[in-house]
């Protein structure tokens, strides 16, 4: 399946681990991302679900239901979170969309894909391992440590540059959530690769 062929999501995943020592960490940026599609959307708050390894939210874009979910496993379990939710709602996993930070793209550069491997990231790893690899993504760049930890630099906040960076790049990428809907996911890439944050 192309981009061209795929339906515009309706559940949107944001990766990170859960508690406060890890949150506004460059890990957690799919959970930032949540919060700011939550905020755009008026979505209700974000509800821990007993069924599900996770928080829930809902939101509406013009009439179409949207579901937003943080996963509460950390991120190397990730998967587990996501095999419960999409069995528990019976769900294709073309209709998702997950969001993480990705190593590879420099600080505040973000990107949609689908399909493919994990990248070395644990949390994509993963959920390939527990649901399969075709699923929609938004990667959203963090830059690469070069020789310090991968671990600890993750796991740790970005400075304030970086973070003007990542912010603009969750903007961005916000705004390309809007664009699934109305121009469809081939055109939301188009658009967001071609305005490099």
């Amino acid at each position: 399946m192309t981009s061209a062929q795929l339906s515009s999501p309706t559940i949107f995943i944001g990766l990170g681990n859960p508690g406060e020592k890890y949150n506004r960490s460059r890990h957690n940026v799919g959970y930032h991302f949540l919060d700011l599609l939550a905020e755009k959307y008026k979505a209700s708050a974000f509800k821990p679900e007993s069924k599900l390894f996770g928080d829930l939210s809902t939101a509406s874009f013009e009439g179409k239901k949207l579901l937003l979910f943080k996963s509460s496993k950390y991120m190397n379990e990730s998967g587990e979170s996501i095999r419960r939710f999409i069995d528990y709602y019976k769900l294709s996993l073309t209709q998702i969309c997950i969001i993480h930070d990705d190593l590879d793209l420099d600080c505040g550069i973000a990107k949609i894909k689908f399909d493919g491997g994990h990248g070395g990231h644990n949390g994509l790893r993963n959920i390939i391992h527990l649901c399969g690899s075709s699923f929609l993504r938004i990667r959203i760049g963090i830059g690469h440590p070069q020789k310090k930890d991968v671990i600890d630099y993750v796991l740790s906040k970005p400075t304030v540059e970086e973070l003007i960076g990542i912010k603009l790049a969750l903007d961005a990428s916000v705004e390309a959530v809007e664009d699934m809907m109305n121009l469809g996911v081939a055109k939301a890439m188009d658009i967001l690769h071609s305005n490099p944050v």
